[in-house]
C-alpha cells in the first residue's frame, strides 16, 4: 500500500512516488485483452475498456485504457470485487469525473461566495475539518471521488501512506486517486450495500457526495453497468449444484410461480370485488345525490310557487280594497249630489214666496 505500491504508468513514474515497484501486484495491472468475453468471467475481469466505455459515453477511450487497470487493482486490494460494489465505484467515478480521469473541483457558486477567494465556502466547514483560509482552496475536491476537506485528506493520507496534508495534489495523481476511491467505498461499505440492496441509488449517492450532485450520471452508469455485467459468483454457485438439488430447486421455483400466480389471481379477484363494491357505492352516492338535488329543486320550486300564490293573493286583496275605496268614493259623490239637489229644491219655494211678497 501507499508509496511502496507505486507503479509505472505509460513508462512514467507518477510524481512524488517512491520508485520501488510492488511486484506482488504488478500482474493485476496488466491490460486485459479487449476481445475477452466478459459475460462469462468474474466481475472484476469483465471490466474491459469495451464494457466501461459504454458506461462513460463522454470519456476518451485513451483515459479508460490508461486508468482502468489502476481502478481494478485498487478495488481488488480492498476486496471490492462483487458486482454491486464495482458498479458503485464506476457510477461514482461517472458522477465525479465523467471523462474517467482524476480531476480537480472547479470553482462554482456551490463552493465560492462572491466576492471572495475561490472555495471560500469551504474555509470554515467544521464537518470537513477545515480551520480557515486557505483550507477551502487547499483541500478542495480532487481525484476519482473528489476527496474534500482537511479531515479527509489527513485520514486517507494516513491510511494509504501519502502526505496529503503537505502535498494535497497527490490526491489528483492516478494511483492515489484510485486507492482513495476504493478506501472510501470500503469504509462506507455497510451503508452503501444497504442502500443499494433497497434499490435506493439516491441514498447511495448521498453517502459519497453528501447531497445529490451528479445523481443523473451516477444512476445512468449504474443501470447500464447492471445490464452489461454478469453476476459471476451467482452463476458459479448455480453451476456447482448437484443434479438432484438443481431439480428440487426448479420444482420449488415452479411451485412458487404457481402459488404466486394463484395468489395473484385471488388478489386480483378480491381487488376486483373491492373495485366493484366501490363503484356500487359511488353509483349509489351519485343516485342519492341526484335524488337529493331533485328534492331540493322541488322544495325550491314549491317555495317559489307559494311566493307567487301569496303575491297573487295579496294583489287580489289589494284589488278588492281598491275597488271598495273606489265604490265608497262614488257613493260619497252621489250622496253629495243628492244633498246639493235637495237643498236646491228646498230653496226654490222660498224664493217664490219672497218674490210674491216683494210685488205686493
Amino acid at each position: 500500500m501507499g508509496a511502496d505500491s507505486a507503479i509505472l504508468i505509460d513508462g512514467l513514474i507518477a510524481p512524488e512516488f517512491d520508485t520501488r515497484l510492488n511486484v506482488g501486484f504488478s500482474e493485476v495491472y496488466e491490460p486485459m485483452d479487449p476481445a475477452d468475453d466478459f459475460s462469462e468471467a468474474p466481475v472484476i475481469t469483465q471490466l474491459t475498456p469495451d464494457l466501461v466505455i459504454r458506461m462513460f459515453p463522454a470519456a476518451p477511450r485513451a483515459n479508460i485504457e490508461k486508468y482502468l487497470p489502476l481502478v481494478r487493482r485498487a478495488l481488488i486490494e480492498r476486496g471490492l470485487v462483487d458486482k454491486v460494489m464495482i458498479l458503485m465505484a464506476l457510477a461514482t467515478m461517472r458522477a465525479e469525473c465523467a471523462t474517467f480521469d482524476p480531476i480537480s473541483e472547479v470553482q462554482s457558486p456551490l463552493n465560492t461566495e462572491s466576492p471572495g477567494p475561490a472555495f471560500n465556502k469551504y474555509d470554515w466547514r467544521q464537518d470537513l475539518g477545515n480551520i480557515g483560509p486557505p483550507d477551502g482552496a487547499m483541500f478542495k475536491g480532487r481525484g476519482f471521488i473528489q476527496l474534500t476537506g482537511r479531515k479527509n485528506y489527513k485520514l486517507y493520507g494516513a491510511l494509504l501512506g501519502y502526505d496529503l496534508i503537505g502535498n494535497p495534489e497527490l490526491a489528483n495523481t492516478p494511483q492515489p486517486a484510485a486507492q482513495i476511491l476504493a478506501a472510501y467505498l470500503k469504509q462506507n461499505e455497510p451503508s452503501i450495500r444497504m442502500s443499494l440492496a433497497a434499490g435506493d441509488l439516491a441514498a447511495a449517492r448521498r453517502i459519497v457526495n453528501g447531497g445529490l450532485n451528479g445523481l443523473d450520471g451516477f444512476r445512468a452508469a449504474y443501470l447500464v453497468g447492471d445490464l452489461l455485467i454478469r453476476d459471476y459468483d451467482s452463476d458459479i454457485a448455480l453451476s456447482r449444484e448437484s443434479p438432484g438439488r438443481r431439480e428440487s430447486r426448479k420444482i420449488k421455483a415452479v411451485k412458487a410461480v404457481s402459488i404466486s400466480s394463484s395468489a395473484s389471481k385471488n388478489v386480483r379477484s378480491i381487488e376486483k370485488k373491492k373495485d366493484n363494491a366501490a363503484d356500487g357505492k359511488t353509483k349509489a352516492k351519485k343516485k342519492n345525490d341526484a335524488a337529493s338535488a331533485k328534492v331540493k329543486a322541488k322544495k325550491k320550486d314549491d317555495v317559489a310557487e307559494r311566493k307567487v300564490k301569496a303575491k297573487k293573493k295579496d294583489d287580489a286583496a289589494d284589488g278588492k280594497v281598491k275597488k271598495k275605496k273606489d265604490g265608497e268614493t262614488d257613493e260619497d259623490n252621489n250622496t253629495n249630489g243628492k244633498k246639493k239637489g235637495k237643498g236646491f229644491f228646498l230653496f226654490r219655494p222660498f224664493r217664490v214666496f219672497r218674490a210674491i211678497a216683494s210685488s205686493r
